[in-house]
């Protein structure tokens, strides 16, 4: 992990957007609209690089969690505490990011890592008009010689007013794990958020799911992920996490690209796949 004052943030602006990330974990910490996070962190959250960001979009790989078997560390994997390389932008991306896995050799739980890979990251600000939007984007390149077999997740944290007023439609009908119970089911029509939500929803296609707080909707739409993550702490278990402020645990709700379990993703030798999760912003009048 890096060590402690080792992290220098990096901003941009452009138009109605804000942007703060750190080359460490190639963390998009924040992304502000007209001065309103859409992309939340924690006011409590550690930015010395001697602990994982609390918000933004930690990327998780090449395990989610603990893993599938829950028995692997550290929790969603070396490549969100490691320093990436910078790339050089294409297009409209304002940064870009690449790291291998002789990057993570020295890193914890660099022994669990399935096989070679080479990721690149970018994240990319849209036009404006009508709405602004932000594409994150994780190409993961297999250069070995057998498949390669990993989870991966783009955690987002996303910024809204109270998540006990929160909708998120675009699920309906999709199997889930609650992990809370541990049991399976289905969603049916609209979800809300009733205390501590972690729900892995099984999303075959590319969903679009919206997320409406009263003010704006924010729309997800995602490619090359086979779930979405839902998950909120709820007020009981925030109590008992260090790096969230008094009754932060109302002012986001991660809504996660994701790939995990039986429903990881296995890349051919040679072949390069890409998760991806466009963001746009609408104000509701």
């Amino acid at each position: 992990m890096p060590s402690a004052t080792s992290m220098t943030p990096l901003t941009a602006q452009r138009g109605r957007s804000r942007l703060v990330a750190y080359d460490v974990g190639a963390h998009l910490a924040t992304w502000d609209v007209d001065g309103e996070p859409v992309i939340w962190c924690s006011e409590r959250a550690v930015l010395d690089g001697s602990r994982p960001i609390r918000g933004g979009v930690p990327l998780c790989f090449p395990w989610f969690a603990a893993g599938p078997q829950g028995d692997l560390s550290p929790s969603h994997g070396p490549v969100r505490t490691t320093r990436w390389s910078t790339d050089p932008a294409q297009g409209e991306e304002v940064w870009a990011w690449t790291l291998t896995d002789a990057d993570v050799a020295d890193a914890p739980g660099a022994e669990h890592v399935p096989g070679p890979f080479r990721l690149r990251y970018a994240v990319t600000l849209l036009e404006e008009d009508p709405h602004p939007g932000l594409r994150l984007s994780l190409a993961i390149t297999n250069p070995g010689t057998a498949v390669l077999a990993v989870e991966a997740a783009l955690h987002t944290y996303l910024g809204i007013g109270d998540v006990e007023r929160v909708t998120v439609t675009g699920l309906d009908g999709a199997d889930y794990l609650d992990k809370v119970t541990g049991r399976r089911d289905r969603q049916e029509g609209l979800m809300r958020i009733e205390g501590e939500t972690d729900s892995v929803l099984d999303s075959p296609g590319d969903p679009c799911v919206e997320v409406h707080d009263g003010r704006r909707r924010l729309v997800l739409t995602t490619q090359g992920s086979t779930q979405t993550v839902v998950w909120n702490p709820g007020e009981e278990k925030a109590a008992t996490i260090g790096d969230l402020g008094a009754q932060e645990w109302r002012r986001f709700l991660c809504v996660e690209t994701a790939a995990t379990g039986d429903r990881r993703l296995e890349i051919a030798p040679g072949a390069t796949h890409t998760v991806e999760c466009t963001i746009t912003v609408e104000v509701q009048a």
